[in-house]
């Protein structure tokens, strides 16, 4: 009796690049060592004002492997129209979101990542993003306090890191949603919205697959840098719940914590409780900057909870704004 065998129909790599210099070689790296076939690798370039396009283009010249185009754009378009760029030149069935400061582990990412779509009913799959403490160990302080709460953890989720989505799905859906989540607008959640609509189509199955987000290795970031990511992340958080309000879950409440946390301190008869949870809150979030040696006796360390309060007001007062504006109604 036979049994018929999966065909690895080949993929394309779509990944959008801005200033990463410091991470687009891994990536590229990572891609090439894969024992899975790969049709084309397509960068999508937004205006990087650093090396990034030098790199790519060097090692285009080198590489005889894989078929890597280059997209420049005059403009920066943001992740969700690079992504939505790169899929109109894409010929294979299959397409892979990849984040162009990420890499992957070992040479059977690929392969574990494709795995799930041999169920015709799956339309897309995700793997669980990694951030190794040797890799965390190489930031500067500031970065260290913004990726303090994922170092060494595992965090599942299809969010353009690592994913695989069904050509025809994505087209029909209209790709991402690069009207009501931009670069030009601050605002990020692409991904989130993009899965939600994905699940409404069939399966959405996590995958075994691995990808490490290295994020950037430079030796440059300086505390405006965190605060401002904090930013993008509050307003993200903010037209995510406004757009998608009736298909919440139960996970979704984590929005509310500082939010929360912020309103407690000023309601009657709660001044002292609020100001307690704030205070431990501060030193909690970011416990492992008060648990590593490197950091906690770096003199930078007394600012950090002052900052962390300063940042739940910050965040929540923009997690309004952006819910309360909308560039366009859903």
């Amino acid at each position: 009796m036979k049994v018929n065998k999966f065909e690895k129909p080949s993929v394309s790599v779509i990944v959008p690049m801005r200033n990463s210099e410091t991470t687009i070689l891994h990536t590229l790296e990572s891609l090439n060592k894969q024992n899975y076939p790969i049709s084309k690798i397509i960068i999508v370039d937004n205006m990087s004002s650093d090396n990034s396009i030098e790199v790519v283009e060097e090692y285009r010249g080198r590489n005889k492997k894989i078929s890597i185009s280059l997209i420049k754009h005059k403009k920066n378009k943001g992740v969700g129209a690079s992504y939505n760029e790169g899929v109109r030149t894409a010929k294979s069935k299959l397409l892979v979101f990849m984040h162009s400061d990420s890499k992957l582990p070992t040479v059977n990412e690929l392969s574990k990542l494709v795995t799930p779509m041999k169920d015709e009913k799956v339309v897309a799959s995700y793997s669980t993003i990694i951030l190794p403490a040797q890799v965390w160990e190489t930031y500067n302080f500031w970065q260290k306090c913004l990726f303090a709460r994922t170092v060494g953890t595992k965090n599942p989720g299809l969010n353009g890191k690592f994913d695989c989505i069904k050509k025809e799905i994505f087209i029909s859906l209209g790709g991402f949603d690069d009207f009501n989540f931009g670069e030009d607008i601050g605002i990020g959640g692409e991904d989130a919205d993009l899965h939600v609509k994905l699940r409404n189509e069939g399966k959405v199955l996590l995958s075994s697959a691995r990808v490490i987000h290295l994020h950037y290795l430079g030796k440059i970031y300086p505390l405006y840098s965190w605060i401002k990511n904090r930013k993008l992340l509050a307003r993200t958080y903010g037209r995510y719940l406004r757009i998608h309000s009736k298909n919440l879950t139960f996970g979704d409440s984590v929005f509310a914590i500082k939010p929360t946390l912020a309103i407690f301190p000023l309601l009657p008869g709660l001044h002292l409780v609020g100001f307690m949870l704030l205070f431990f809150y501060s030193f909690l979030y970011l416990k492992k900057m008060f648990m590593t040696k490197s950091t906690l006796f770096d003199s930078r360390i007394l600012l950090v909870p002052f900052i962390n309060v300063f940042l739940v007001y910050y965040e929540t007062f923009y997690m309004i704004e952006a819910f309360l504006y909308s560039k366009k109604e859903v």
